[in-house]
């Protein structure tokens, strides 16, 4: 027996609280969003927002699920270790069960310190492997023509593998040899790469192009007469050159472009490069229930849900909150302005929801 159980008070403060969430986004009888009758019909009154329709729907959700593509040894594991901050080996998610073992593109995984993610893995999505192009395609279409909300994909994240081709020669102002970049005979993306970004679709789920390990890259294009700093715009060149602006002009570009590095060494500093991947994952997202899944799934960036919280009251609100202002003619019409701003901040947090499912399995 929990600890709550043997204490009912706290169980039925507890329970209170998450009625008191549900309600005030419809799930209940009783519903926050009409104002409070002020004897001038219906002029007045304040119909239910897409914000709080968009929470209705998350409420729904219990995952947030991502597919993973790329090459073999791009990094994919890496990421997604230090996306969920863990050093744990995936486990196998099974209907609600997680198992150890194997995966593949159909077979979701899970991670322990974030199971609120679940992963699928293109193993095997390499170059000539048209068979493999049709599976990834027939299993993103299925995925986001699921019915059941929580089967749905969501988001594609693209890890591309930051190579190209170099060669060791010298120049008649060297004495020694170095490494020199061909772009004449240097393709680093593949045909099937092509291919998943130009040929048509019967799916929308929104791609972001993750570029790996660009500290390689960095190392490929050295030049030890520059500064490090030279080198290091001359690698961002370099990746403009030859992966954005390809993947620019293929008919279904990513709608986001991320690049990392030493994501596989034990130093400090990761998170504030996945931090960076999580905001333009999220501003990748159209759909604004999704969006508000994402936030309030993800466990590394809480600076990302307050400003979707500030951004969602003062930026997109203020219209409203300046006509409730005014048409405020009552303390219980004051009382309802701050209830909806109250409830705008805190469905962009996850304790909303955790709070709310957690008074619904007492």
């Amino acid at each position: 027996m929990s600890a709550n159980r043997q204490n009912p008070a706290k169980e039925s403060k507890v329970k209170a609280l998450g009625n008191r969430l549900k309600k005030s986004i419809g799930l209940g009888s009783y519903r926050t969003a009409s104002p409070p009758a002020t004897g001038q019909g219906s002029s007045g009154a304040m119909t239910v927002s897409a914000v709080e329709e968009a929470a209705k729907l998350r409420a729904k959700y219990k995952h947030f699920r991502i597919l993973v593509i790329g090459r073999a040894n791009a990094g994919k594991t890496t990421l997604l270790k230090r996306v969920c901050n863990t050093t744990e080996e995936p486990s196998i998610y099974n209907k609600g069960k997680n198992l150890r073992g194997t995966h593949d593109i159909r077979q979701a995984f899970t991670f322990k310190s974030n199971p609120k993610f679940i992963f699928h893995d293109s193993a095997g999505f390499e170059a000539g492997g048209e068979e493999e192009l049709k599976a990834v395609m027939d299993f993103i279409e299925e995925g986001s023509k699921a019915c059941e909300v929580n089967d749905q994909i969501h988001m594609i994240w693209y890890v591309f593998t930051i190579f190209i081709l170099i060669f060791i020669g010298s120049t008649s102002n060297d004495s020694g040899s170095r490494f020199c970049f061909d772009p004449d005979v240097s393709r680093p993306l593949l045909d099937l790469e092509v291919k998943f970004f130009n040929e048509n679709r019967k799916w929308n789920v929104p791609v972001v192009a993750i570029f790996m390990k660009f500290d390689d890259l960095i190392s490929q294009v050295w030049d030890r007469n520059n500064t490090a700093e030279q080198n290091t715009m001359h690698a961002l060149e370099t990746l403009q050159e030859k992966f954005e602006q390809p993947l620019r002009r293929y008919q279904f570009p990513p709608q986001a472009y991320v690049q990392l590095e030493g994501l596989d060494k034990n130093e400090s500093g990761h998170q504030k490069q996945i931090e960076v991947l999580m905001k333009q994952t999220a501003a990748s997202i159209n759909d604004l229930a999704l969006k508000m899944l994402f936030v309030t799934v993800q466990q590394n960036n809480l600076n990302m849900c307050i400003g979707y919280a500030i951004k969602n009251i003062v930026y997109e609100n203020i219209t409203k909150l300046v006509c409730w202002l005014r048409c405020a003619r009552s303390f219980k019409w004051l009382i309802h302005i701050k209830d909806n701003l109250i409830l705008y901040a805190i469905i962009w947090f996850p304790h909303y929801y955790y709070v709310s499912e957690y008074a619904a399995a007492l």
